[in-house]
């Protein structure tokens, strides 16, 4: 059974009606980061994609929203478009230790130093390791859910975020990074805060927080990595610090650009990812029966999922015209920054059929149909270098707790982040049904 994308949601922080209004009285990177709007993104996002396809913000930045163009700018050549850290905040690259430092991440380099940055990590992300890793996440999912059971059993309400969603990708990280799950997690919460500067609407306090946990971050891994390099380790934090290639071998920065990388996209961003999955898949209890067909079934189904509840909302590294592009039939001038609205891309009718459906079928290899590819990991050279190994942990988390636990249900409200280029499921409390009971 498949639902309408209006049937699992709240109710929207204003009618379609009122949009435009609230729209000419606020700016619209904060209306994304409105918690209404993260559990609801559809309204807001359909509006723009169909009424105003390229959005111009008051100082000048614009949001594209249609699949075409969201796909284009992702996939632009660098002679028109590129990844430019000055387009965060104007003048933040000089003040701000934060915002160098994203600067400096492959995400917000160009090539060639992309491309090398980006064939390093491409070798410890390959399918073929990503299923090697598989059994062993099984295991850490299989202790978690099992510690979970024995207090839902006795009627306790869990939050699933902490418990769960965050819980695993720190698991994995320290098995990666070879380091203990406390300092991967003090770790997360210092690239949580310099991310935050990422986004359009921080306020002076939480850009000074960036900073500091910037310094911190820097020396810790300045540290670590003067203590592995040539110490023969498995982890990927020597791999790093002992990389020799044609250019020879990695500078400081870019090891700590690498592992400030890592520990974004594999720990603050899937913590967010797993937590919206899980809220999803528990609203949509129907739905998940499809999680019990074969792997490429299960496969489809989180494709499908990502796709329809798009974790990014719009891609928050600022691309930059390098000279005058053309976006939806209008001319943006040399030095406009440019961002996709990735939620609105993956709803539009011009590229999926019946968009507004669940219906995993559409990835499925064996339905023989294939629809447009969604751009929940982007797409172009900038696609997300993790998406293997993100899949592979949504699959396993979601196979295991239809498994496990199948009377889970959503007990309380959720609780959702401010930020409004990621839907961050922050708080989801859950516990069994009456008469369920853990498998």
């Amino acid at each position: 059974m498949s639902r309408t994308a209006e049937s699992h949601i709240a109710a929207p922080a204003t009618a379609d009606g009122d949009l435009p209004a609230a729209l000419a009285s606020s700016d619209v990177f904060a209306m994304l980061a409105d918690p209404v709007v993260l559990a609801n993104p559809l309204p807001l996002a359909t509006w723009l994609r169909e009424n105003a396809p390229v959005y111009r913000t008051a100082d000048g930045r614009c949001l594209v929203s249609r699949y075409e163009d969201v796909s284009r700018l992702l996939r632009a050549s660098t002679e028109d478009i590129q990844v430019l850290a000055a387009g965060i905040q104007p003048g933040a690259l000089e003040l701000h230790a934060s915002v160098r430092r994203l600067a400096d991440t492959i995400g917000l380099r160009n090539p060639p130093e992309h491309t090398r940055l980006n064939q390093i990590y491409l070798r410890y992300f390959t399918p073929a390791r990503v299923d090697a890793l598989r059994e062993r996440t099984r295991a850490i999912v299989t202790g978690i859910v099992g510690e979970l059971a024995e207090e839902l059993s006795t009627g306790q309400v869990v939050d699933l975020h902490r418990r769960l969603a965050n819980a695993l990708p720190t698991h994995m990280m320290s098995l990666l990074l070879d380091l203990s799950q406390e300092d991967v997690s003090w770790l997360n919460s210092c690239v949580w805060n310099i991310e935050q500067a990422f986004d359009p609407t921080i306020t002076a306090e939480r850009l000074s927080q960036a900073d500091q946990s910037s310094a911190e971050l820097d020396a810790f891994v300045i540290d670590l990595v003067a203590r592995r390099r040539g110490g023969g380790g498995t982890d990927l934090i020597t791999a790093l610090a002992d990389v020799e290639d044609d250019e020879g071998g990695l500078s400081q920065n870019d090891v700590i650009a690498m592992v400030f990388t890592l520990l974004a996209g594999g720990v603050t961003t899937m913590a967010s990812v797993i937590a919206l999955a899980l809220w999803r898949t528990l609203v949509h209890r129907d739905d998940a029966e499809r999680l019990a067909g074969s792997p490429a079934a299960v496969a489809a189904y989180v494709e499908e999922l990502l796709r329809f509840e798009s974790p990014a909302m719009y891609s928050p590294i600022p691309r930059v015209a390098v000279r005058d592009v053309e976006f939806g039939g209008e001319v943006l001038p040399a030095g406009t920054r440019v961002y996709g609205l990735i939620i609105g891309a993956n709803h539009d009718p011009r590229a999926f059929r019946d968009p507004g459906t669940f219906d995993p079928s559409r990835f499925d290899p064996s339905s023989g149909r294939r629809d447009s590819a969604a751009l929940a990991y982007g797409t172009g050279i900038h696609r997300c270098v993790g998406a293997h190994l993100a899949s592979m942990e949504i699959e396993v988390v979601l196979g295991l707790l239809r498994e496990r636990l199948p009377g889970l249900q959503v007990d309380g409200p959720v609780t959702w982040g401010r930020t409004s280029f990621i839907r961050s499921v922050t708080g989801l409390p859950v516990r069994l049904e009456k008469g369920s009971s853990s498998r």
